[in-house]
C-alpha cells in the first residue's frame, strides 16, 4: 500500500480500516450536514494571490498562540471518545502534537485522563472543559487542570443542547453501544479494529467516576445526558475569576458574542461550529471569520477550525486575522492510519503544504499575511453570503 500523501489520502485509508459505524460517526454531522459540507467548500472556494520575484528563501512557521511559541500554526482540536479510533488515542494525538512544535487540546469528553495525556506530552496539552450543572465537577476538573500545569482552558460554549445526527440513528449508534444488525456483520469485516475494541483498553470517561471507578461507555452516556442548558456568560465570569491561566472560549460564531467574551476577559475566542456536528443552519466558520476578527479588534486572539484539509487553508485563515488554525478529524485520520506515526504525517503535511503556499503569496512568515493575500472581494464582515462556493462537493461515505 502506497504511504498517503495528502490528508484525504488518509481518510480513504481510514475508511477501508474502520466498521462503518464508527466512520459515519466520526465523519457525520447534524442533520443535513450542510453546516458540514461548507466547512471544507467555502474554504476551498477561497483563492490566495500570487506573487511572483519575491525572495521567499528562509520560510518561517513559527507563531506564538496565548503566550506558547510554536513550531506550526497547526493545532489539535479537542475530540471526545477517540478511544473508539486507537488504543493509544489522545496520548498519541498529544506526542505527536509535541513532536511537530504545537499543541493538543483535551477534551472535556476524552477516554484518556488529563493527567496522563500532559505528563505524555508537557508543554503540548491545553485543557478542555464543559459547563455542568453540578458546579462541583467543573471545579475540580479545573483543580486537575491547574495539577498538571495546563497552561490554557478551552470552554465549551456550544454543547448546551444535544443535536441530532441522522447518521448515527440510521446506524444505531448509541452510547449503549446497541448498533444495528447491518452494523454489527459490517464490523466483523473489520477484524482489526474489532480486536482492538473486543481486547484493548476498555473504553471510560477518563476524567469522571464513580466511587473512585472510571465511567464506562454507558455511564459516560447518561453523564453526556445532562446537558447545561441554563449556562450563561455568569459562569463564564465565574471561570474566568477562578482561572489564572489562559482562557479560551469555543463555539463563538458571532461578533455579538465575540465582543461579549472579550467584556468577560476571555483571552482567545475560538471561531468554532464543532465541525458541523451540532447546529446545521448556520454558516461556515469561515464565513463569520471576518466579523469575528474586527469585532475582537486585537483585545484577543481568534482561533478557527473546521474543513482545514490543505496548508493553504492555514494560510487563508490567517490571512482573514486568525492567530491559528486547528484540525480535528484529519488527525484522527492520521491515528486510526498508524497512530502517532500517522498523526506526525499529517501535521507534516500541513505544515509542507502550509510554507508552499506562504510562498507562494510572496511572504516568508505568517505574521506578514493580510487579506491582499486573498483574491476575492468578498472579504467585508457582513458579506459572508457573497462568498464564492466551489464548483466540487464533498465526497460522502
Amino acid at each position: 500500500m502506497s504511504l498517503p500523501v495528502n490528508i484525504d489520502d488518509f481518510r480513504r485509508a481510514t475508511r477501508r480500516r474502520l466498521p462503518r459505524i464508527v466512520f459515519d460517526f466520526l465523519e457525520g454531522g447534524a442533520l443535513d450536514e450542510i453546516t458540514l459540507r461548507s466547512n471544507i467548500t467555502d474554504l476551498a472556494a477561497l483563492r490566495l494571490r500570487q506573487s511572483v520575484m519575491s525572495d521567499v528563501s528562509g520560510i518561517d512557521l513559527s507563531t506564538t498562540v496565548l503566550g506558547q511559541t510554536l513550531r506550526t500554526p497547526v493545532l489539535i482540536s479537542p475530540m471526545g471518545l477517540l478511544s473508539l479510533f486507537h488504543r493509544d488515542a489522545d496520548v498519541a494525538l498529544a506526542r505527536a502534537a509535541r513532536a511537530a512544535g504545537t499543541v493538543f487540546v483535551h477534551s472535556a469528553w476524552s477516554g484518556a485522563p488529563l493527567q496522563k495525556v500532559a505528563a505524555a506530552a508537557p508543554g503540548a496539552v491545553w485543557c478542555q472543559a464543559a459547563i455542568w450543572p453540578d458546579q462541583r465537577l467543573v471545579d475540580q476538573h479545573l483543580d486537575r487542570a491547574e495539577e498538571a500545569d495546563v497552561p490554557v482552558l478551552v470552554l465549551a460554549g456550544d454543547v448546551a443542547v444535544s443535536s441530532k445526527r441522522e447518521r448515527d440513528l440510521r446506524n444505531g449508534f448509541t452510547m449503549q453501544a446497541r448498533p444495528a444488525l447491518r452494523g454489527v456483520l459490517n464490523a466483523a469485516t473489520k477484524p482489526r479494529w474489532v480486536a482492538n475494541f473486543l481486547f484493548g483498553p476498555k473504553i471510560t470517561f477518563g476524567d469522571q467516576s464513580i466511587d473512585g471507578r472510571a465511567m464506562n461507555i454507558r455511564e459516560m452516556g447518561e453523564f453526556m445526558e445532562t446537558e447545561n442548558d441554563a449556562v450563561t456568560w455568569d459562569d463564564v465570569i465565574r471561570i474566568r475569576k477562578r482561572w489564572r491561566g489562559k482562557l479560551a472560549i469555543k463555539g463563538v460564531m458571532t461578533a455579538q458574542d465575540a465582543r461579549r467574551a472579550v467584556d468577560v476577559g476571555v483571552d482567545a475566542i475560538f471561531v468554532s461550529n464543532h465541525g458541523g456536528r451540532q447546529f446545521d443552519a448556520q454558516p461556515s466558520t469561515v464565513s463569520a471569520l471576518p466579523e469575528i476578527v474586527q469585532a475582537v479588534d486585537g483585545q484577543a486572539e481568534v482561533l478557527v477550525d473546521g474543513g482545514i484539509r490543505r496548508g493553504s487553508d492555514i494560510v487563508k485563515v490567517r490571512a482573514l486575522g486568525a492567530t491559528a488554525g486547528l484540525i480535528g478529524r484529519p488527525a484522527v485520520y492520521g491515528l486510526v492510519h498508524s497512530g502517532e506515526a500517522g498523526v506526525t504525517a499529517v501535521l507534516d503535511i500541513l505544515r509542507d503544504e502550509t510554507a508552499t503556499a506562504l510562498a507562494f503569496t510572496g511572504n516568508i512568515t505568517l505574521n506578514a499575511l493580510s487579506t491582499s493575500a486573498l483574491s476575492t472581494s468578498a472579504l467585508a464582515p457582513g458579506t459572508n453570503d457573497a462568498y464564492p462556493r466551489a464548483r466540487h462537493t464533498l465526497q460522502t461515505p
